[in-house]
């Protein structure tokens, strides 16, 4: 099948953009943007995806304002139109690495935005990440993380925002490979192994700030030791930490993390707290933080979300739209405007938004911090709410 993409002279094998070179149904590629204003009145979650083996491209938008949650998610045949949007959501790729436009027109769910994403400081580039057990591979992926500011405005409860690059964060990523868990789920197969994963403290953190912006994530052991929480390797060991000082002419790893957090009471959510930067130039960094709210990742068909609870990637006709308001208040349970259902999810499911500030600068960060297994230091149990 032949896509204006083939125009390009870029193909890597002898087939068009519209095939990849597996047939795995969990093969997917796309952009995953969050975003927040530095005055903690509005942030956003949002991804557009394709799974070319399941024939699907879906999406979602979900809104944190003043405590409630609203979320729209949308799904399609992706053949034969390649065009990167799925009903009111689309993603305009303006300036490659440097500028993107995510679009949600208005909707039966009340909420839209028009933002450009401009890039700040040079983007974070991981390894491949993947792993094999037994012959069977489980994870094969690749990622680039995007600092950055946002221009444009989003509405909501019937209000509008204005985003501007100097009172806003951007927080994106761009992702493909084969991810279980995406694409729907496994059928007729045996269960897959067990992949043993690092356990305790997890922290995942791109920030921004006035001069330079930054990344860094780790899984932290109860001994102190920081793993990789996302690179994974095929005899399936895992990566130390990771992370970058990310300036506009340069990239500089960071060589040392230490924290002392604040959780919400018998929770792991990150209320605030201080964290520390060292780089390979010797420049130590200090931040304050403040929590701005969460958002919910099963808002957008994540943990198998969508009504159906089979996930993302899943072909549900040639069209689909739902969504609802969630009321987010509480640290660890939502609960459903419309039905008064009363759910709680595991904190390690939901991203954080915060403030930080140094000095006298200000910034924002993505700052996902969960327990995965006990981390005593912090009384965390890896169990629940906490």
């Amino acid at each position: 099948m032949l896509t204006k993409a083939d125009e390009y002279p870029f193909h890597q094998t002898a087939e068009t953009f519209a095939a990849v070179h597996t047939s795995d149904k969990h093969w997917n590629d796309g952009h995953y943007i969050c975003l927040c204003d530095m005055d903690g009145d509005v942030s956003l979650v949002s991804t557009v995806r394709l799974y070319q083996n399941t024939d699907v491209l879906d999406g979602f938008v979900c809104i944190r304002h003043e405590g409630m949650q609203h979320n729209i998610r949308v799904s399609r045949r992706l053949r034969p139109d390649f065009k990167y949007r799925a009903g009111p959501l689309r993603v305009e790729l303006l300036e490659p690495l440097e500028k993107i436009r995510l679009v949600l027109e208005p909707n039966q769910y009340g909420i839209a935005c028009d933002i450009v994403c401009h890039t700040a400081g040079t983007p974070y580039f991981g390894p491949l990440s993947a792993n094999r057990i037994d012959g069977w591979l489980l994870l094969e992926r690749l990622t680039y993380e995007v600092p950055g500011r946002a221009e444009g405005w989003i509405e909501v409860a019937g209000k509008r925002f204005e985003l501007t690059p100097e009172r806003s964060g951007v927080f994106r990523n761009h992702s493909w490979g084969i991810l279980r868990g995406r694409g729907g789920p496994p059928l007729h197969g045996a269960p897959p192994p067990q992949v043993r994963r690092p356990s305790g403290l997890r922290n995942w953190v791109l920030y921004t700030m006035p001069d330079h912006s930054g990344f860094f994530e780790f899984v932290e052991d109860p001994d102190g030791v920081q793993w990789s929480g996302a690179i994974a390797n095929m005899d399936g060991s895992w990566n130390p930490m990771t992370g970058e000082i990310l300036h506009a002419d340069r990239k500089v790893p960071v060589t040392e993390v230490t924290h002392d957090l604040e959780f919400y009471e018998g929770t792991s959510r990150l209320r605030g707290g201080t964290v520390r930067v060292a780089d390979a130039e010797g420049v130590r960094r200090e931040f304050g933080i403040e929590d701005m709210g969460w958002v919910y990742c099963q808002g957008g068909g994540y943990f198998g979300g969508f009504n159906d609870r089979l996930g993302q990637g899943v072909y549900r006709g040639d069209y689909h739209e739902e969504g609802e308001v969630w009321d987010c208040t509480h640290p660890v349970k939502i609960i459903d405007r419309a039905t008064g259902e009363e759910r709680e999810y595991p904190t390690v499911l939901a991203q954080s938004f915060v403030r930080l500030t140094s000095g006298d600068q200000t910034g924002t960060a993505h700052y996902e911090c969960a327990a995965f297994g006990p981390y005593p230091r912090y009384g965390l149990t890896g169990k629940g709410g906490g």
